[in-house]
């Protein structure tokens, strides 16, 4: 009677085992994450909802507000879609790429039409008091409340384990 209970009990608990390490350990959803560049580890994430973000920052030399559109393309590429600035100082374009579309409105300038693929990209947290925020799906979060001052991070779009959910902080709940 006792080796017929183990004869169904252990292989019961191999397969609950092997089921909750499947659960914790796969990764099923996709999220936009930010990874310490230091340490290797998940840092923030945000669930996608939306393949469409943006970033906008104040630049640290002519301390105007500059927006970085982007959407995922295939196989999880970020693709840069437009930016928007209001001066053409240090580190600004001046005109448009091949292809893309160099419009002046309201003060602002605008290229559009962008169809620039990369794979992820590094993001500098300043030590300074300037705006910084990832922005989708009419959500705005200030990144200088969830990231650290003064550190780099690589940002790009990847599938998260629950295990992997737990190193992070989930930035849109702040």
């Amino acid at each position: 009677m006792r080796i017929l209970r183990i004869r169904i009990v252990l292989p019961l608990l191999i397969a609950l085992i092997l089921i909750g390490s499947l659960i914790a350990f796969f990764p099923f959803h996709k999220y936009y994450v930010f990874i310490d560049n230091e340490t290797e580890k998940t840092a923030a994430y945000v669930p996608i909802e939306s393949p469409f973000f943006q970033i906008q920052y104040t630049h640290s030399i002519h301390l105007s507000e500059v927006i970085e559109s982007y959407k995922v393309a295939e196989n999880d590429v970020l693709m840069m879609t437009e930016l928007e600035y209001e001066d053409f100082n240090i580190g600004m374009p001046s005109n448009a790429g091949e292809g893309e579309t160099f419009v002046e409105k309201d003060g602002k300038y605008f290229i559009k039409n962008m169809v620039r693929e990369i794979p992820e990209f590094r993001l500098f947290v300043g030590d300074v008091d300037a705006g910084l925020s990832f922005r989708t799906k009419g959500h705005q979060m200030d990144l200088k409340k969830t990231l650290e001052r003064g550190k780099s991070y690589t940002f790009r779009v990847q599938r998260l384990s629950l295990f992997q959910l737990r190193e992070g902080v989930r930035i849109d709940e702040r």
